[in-house]
């Protein structure tokens, strides 16, 4: 079960790489016309933390709290370069993990929940805004 989830959660990690590099930039700090909205950047910033978070918690065995490295989602180079890092950070933790605890097999099967619904949310928001969406996005 774990090696599927693995794949899913790289699917995601994928399928979000894709989503920003075909974005148009001018839309990551977009908008829609509904109550509690974030914007593309605004769901790359917890996209990013989340990955950051969840492999320092792998590397403890526990959730250790929430921390991003992003600090500025104006720039889609910035956002991609954090994308890719963060996803770095997460296999590096991924391998060096000597005991699968049943903490840690859920602390993974919680990132693949949040890549999930982020990769949800942002094809709701993008549709919304008239936008085409690549391929790897799974459900679009």
């Amino acid at each position: 079960m774990r090696d599927m989830v693995l794949q899913h959660l790289r699917e995601r990690f994928q399928s979000l790489n894709d989503l920003v590099e075909t974005l148009d930039p001018a839309l990551f700090n977009s908008h829609l016309e509904v109550s509690k909205n974030k914007t593309v950047g605004e769901h790359m910033w917890c996209i990013v933390g989340a990955r950051e978070s969840y492999a320092n918690a792998l590397s403890v065995g526990d959730w250790a709290g929430f921390t991003c490295s992003l600090s500025s989602t104006e720039n889609r180079g910035d956002v991609q370069a954090a994308l890719v890092s963060s996803e770095a950070a997460f296999e590096s933790a991924l391998s060096q993990v000597d005991e699968w605890t049943l903490e840690r097999e859920s602390l993974l099967m919680y990132l693949l929940e949040h890549e999930t619904t982020h990769e949800a949310q942002l094809i709701r928001h993008l549709y919304g805004l008239e936008q085409t969406l690549p391929e790897s996005v799974k459900w679009a």
